[in-house]
């Protein structure tokens, strides 16, 4: 789910639909996943390194996490005062200045949080002064994070991203900012439509997981940005938002759940209903991932929403979908399944418990409580792999991560939430895809809730179809991983964009 905890949770994947901005990379990476940021690694660390002795200031190395390797450059910053700031770079990821929330120096080491996706690094100087040999760690896990010295003019390889769409265009484009009625937040836009003079259908696009820009960027690709060019080029007007809280938007992203983002999509649906070039009787949804739950939640209260389009939306209870892509991911991993078997019933335990508890340190207390009890039962080897667990203390930091995690706002609501009452309820036409390479929202269990659910409300126009090969941006995977999405060069394949696009024309003609 884009956004989504993309790489994030690492054995402990969660990769909540939710921050697929920046990839969140815990041994097993869930992006809920994902919230995008860039898909964004989340880990945490701790670490020094003297005053006299930070000569280096820019610092790169390759973080091993459950097979996946990703280059990491560090940036030092030194105050007047002699107090540091620092920031991160994911080339991969295209992701430049991350910011650390917290940097420390002290003698040989360095402590680095990074609040903002729930990481940290810690390293110490060796004596050669050329080298941080150090950890990056999340949800109790830990990596060996070695840093050298940033050489000069090193680049990084990037797959070219062709299909993202570059002027000049052969229809109108406008970039704007309005202000909603209810939520009273700007919201930074881009609409799309025909250069000739009439009322067009429109599409609302709708992100996933994490806090995402109108094109819902990720390793370098812009879907909705190649989704609005062709549908456009196909005669539709489209209308593509930053999230509340990125770009032009305003809003506080952290705080907010997907209930919230769906009060922001009714927004841009009243908003688009006063556009002269809509047609306010066809205006639909398509809706990615985090945003495959939030379209139906919009199209379940507002009957005039005409018709919707689910990209990898999630269609049975959020627990058990997440259960299934912990399962996924760490497959992708090459963890074993003897071990997955094992420790899928804490993840599981430990979700469902902490999201009904409202106090922070209660919810920490029963953390600690299950995973304890977990370890005791479990074979230590088991608990190696998939949690990188082996002493009280790695039980303490991972029981702490997790429950800090789970009991934030967007964690309770989402992991509570299940959307098949919600689609029962949704009467307008759907079409719902996803692809059978998907290891964050699994296509068949989602397909067959999606479809379950329309049936048992009555829905008899939906459409469900399963793409052969392809991953959750809908890309003809080989490895089929997280990190694979910036190393191939097609955004969303020519196939989807073809049978959503022919799918809306045989709707919009009809009506």
């Amino acid at each position: 789910m884009t956004g989504w905890f993309i790489w994030k949770k690492n054995c402990n994947i969660f990769y909540s639909l939710r921050r697929l901005t920046f990839i969140y990379l815990n041994l097993i990476f869930n992006i809920i996943i994902v919230k995008k940021f860039i898909l964004s690694f989340f880990l945490f660390v701790c670490s020094f390194i003297s005053y006299s002795q930070v000569t280096e200031l820019n610092w790169a190395g390759i973080l091993n996490a459950g097979g996946q390797k990703i280059e990491l450059r560090l940036h030092l910053v030194q105050n007047a005062d002699k107090t540091y700031t620092s920031n991160w770079d994911v080339p991969a990821q295209k992701a430049k200045g991350i910011p650390s929330s917290k940097t420390e120096v002290s003698n040989k080491q360095i402590n680095i949080e990074i609040k903002m996706i729930g990481a940290s690094f810690t390293g110490t100087l060796n004596a050669g002064l050329n080298k941080l040999e150090g950890s990056w760690g999340q949800s109790g896990m830990s990596f060996p994070l070695n840093m050298e010295p940033l050489k000069e003019g090193m680049e990084v390889v990037v797959a070219m991203k062709p299909q993202t769409p570059k002027p000049p265009f052969s229809y109108v484009v406008k970039d704007f900012v309005y202000e909603g009625t209810n939520t009273h937040l700007s919201y930074g836009c881009t609409l799309t439509y025909p250069s000739d003079n009439k009322q067009y259908p429109l599409v609302i696009l709708i992100t996933g997981s994490g806090r995402q820009d109108r094109d819902e960027t990720i390793f370098d690709h812009k879907p909705f940005a190649v989704l609005a060019d062709y549908l456009t080029k196909k005669g539709f007007a489209v209308l593509r938002v930053d999230d509340r809280g990125a770009g032009k938007s305003t809003g506080d992203f952290s705080t907010s759940t997907t209930a919230d983002f769906a009060l922001d999509v009714e927004e841009h649906l009243a908003y688009a209903k006063t556009l002269p070039m809509v047609d306010p009787n066809k205006i639909g949804l398509l809706g990615h991932s985090e945003g495959g739950l939030i379209a139906p939640m919009v199209a379940a209260r507002d009957k005039s929403v005409a018709f919707m389009v689910l990209m990898a939306g999630p269609g049975i209870e959020i627990t058990e979908l997440m259960a299934i892509q912990n399962e996924m991911v760490l497959k992708s991993a090459g963890i074993s399944q003897q071990a997955i078997d094992a420790y899928i019933p804490l993840y599981k335990n430990l979700m469902k418990s902490i999201i009904v508890i409202d106090n922070k340190e209660a919810a920490i207390a029963k953390a600690k409580a299950i995973t304890n009890a977990w370890f005791e039962s479990t074979d230590k080897n088991l608990v190696k792999l998939t949690t990188n667990i082996s002493t009280q203390s790695d039980i303490e930091k991972f029981a702490t991560t997790m429950a800090q995690t789970l009991s934030t706002n967007w964690w309770k609501y989402f992991a509570a939430y299940n959307p098949q009452p919600t689609l029962q309820k949704v009467k307008c036409p759907v079409l719902a895809i996803n692809g059978s390479a998907d290891i964050q929202v699994p296509a068949a269990a989602s397909l067959k809730g999606i479809e379950a659910s329309l049936k048992k409300g009555g829905n008899k126009h939906f459409t469900t179809k399963q793409f052969e090969g392809l991953n959750h941006l809908f890309q003809k995977c080989t490895k089929c991983t997280v990190p694979e999405y910036g190393e191939l060069e097609t955004t969303i394949e020519p196939a989807v964009l073809e049978t959503i696009g022919t799918w809306l024309a045989g709707l919009t003609s009809m009506n």
